[in-house]
């Protein structure tokens, strides 16, 4: 199996902006170092859901204070960027890190993100679909001449150029949506499960779907492990490792909160009519599927939480789902740092060897 840390340095008000970017950072290098294959960073801007608003920038430190590790995006709102402009970061990232980059994208789904840079929402599909061509033909052509509905250059030169060659491996966060999926394949580019469908049960079927569709497609498969996103807490004892997140809850109900006001497609209508914005009409159907979560075929993967010999077991259910590539937060938002890295210590010596020895002959 594949593991990774993931982050989106929620702002807990526990701490500083600036605390909880070094915590993450430092969370960063003790995944490098005890031998963690990927670090996955998520973009988010306007609300405490996340701090990465910057995230080339934090990208950039990354790959400068880390030796080992891919570093992934999950991911870059591609609605909400110049798609040449991310062309030319992500291929200096993937330069400058020795070819460990790994694009993750996305169409995003809060509004009002899309709201404070100034872009229709109900432009996104279109926008985040030729963003992708601009971009993987920006990498790949020595000179490119775009004309799109929103990108329009003759004779460009980007520069510099990926050191992964054709490019960085692509990824796609996808939640239940046909469309979604049916792109991702229709382009060879691996679905990132989990998060939303995790939690409705959805993400093995997810992954088996898509590679339904890439079978349709012709594209081979079988040799792709498209990653799972999975919140991983391990604690010494299982009192600590369900007492710990009590309390913590709050922060995360408050942000969905806000963040629902303001037109996130979760669960609330964008507008007082109850319309969801073009693209995004799947999203109606998220509280059905929540609701449905105890269902037989609706009840999620185990949670990846308690003690070391908890968690292999409930890795090995993941496994039997189908799944081989995991990445996740390693603690909750408001829970203390040396906590976190105490959970990242005990995956990484007392779970991950579970996984990697060599099969018996």
């Amino acid at each position: 199996m594949k593991f990774g840390l993931f982050t989106i340095v929620p702002w807990h008000e526990s701490v500083t902006q600036e605390q909880a970017l070094r915590d993450a950072m430092e969370q960063i290098e003790l995944a490098d170092q005890l031998g963690l294959d990927e670090v996955w960073l998520g973009e988010h801007r306007f609300s405490r859901h996340g701090l990465l608003s910057g995230i080339f920038t934090f990208l950039g430190q990354v790959a400068a204070r880390t030796k080992h590790v891919r570093i992934g995006t999950a991911v870059i709102v591609l609605p909400l960027h110049n798609p040449i402009l991310v062309a030319e970061e992500t291929a200096m990232l993937d330069v400058i890190s020795g070819g460990r980059f790994n694009f993750g994208i996305g169409a995003g789904y809060q509004r009002q993100e899309f709201d404070g840079i100034g872009v229709n929402m109900e432009e996104s599909r279109e926008r985040f679909q030729e963003a992708v061509d601009v971009i993987t033909r920006a990498w790949t052509e020595e000179s490119l001449t775009f004309h799109g509905k929103y990108t329009n250059v003759d004779d460009l030169e980007v520069i510099p150029k990926p050191l992964q060659k054709p490019h960085p491996p692509l990824f796609q966060a996808v939640s239940t949506s046909p469309a979604s999926i049916e792109f991702a394949a229709s382009r060879q580019i691996q679905v990132i499960a989990g998060g939303p469908t995790d939690i409705l049960g959805q993400a093995p079927q997810v992954i088996q779907r898509w590679r339904d569709k890439m079978d349709e497609y012709g594209y081979p498969h079988a040799h792709l492990d498209p990653p799972m996103s999975k919140a991983i807490y391990v604690a010494p004892t299982m009192e600590e490792a369900e007492r710990d997140p009590i309390g913590l809850e709050d922060f995360s109900s408050r942000i969905l909160s806000s963040t629902g006001r303001l037109g996130t497609p979760v669960g609330l209508p964008v507008d007082s009519n109850g319309n969801y914005p073009k693209g995004y009409e799947a999203w109606a159907n998220r509280q059905n599927d929540r609701n449905r979560r105890d269902d037989p075929g609706h009840a999620g993967l185990p949670p990846l939480r308690g003690t070391p010999d908890v968690v292999i077991e409930r890795l090995k259910a993941t496994q039997d789902a189908g799944i081989n590539h995991i990445f996740g937060a390693f603690g909750f938002p408001g829970l203390p740092h040396e906590k976190v890295m105490r959970s990242i210590e005990l995956f990484a010596t007392e779970v991950m060897p579970h996984f990697r020895e060599a099969p018996v002959t």
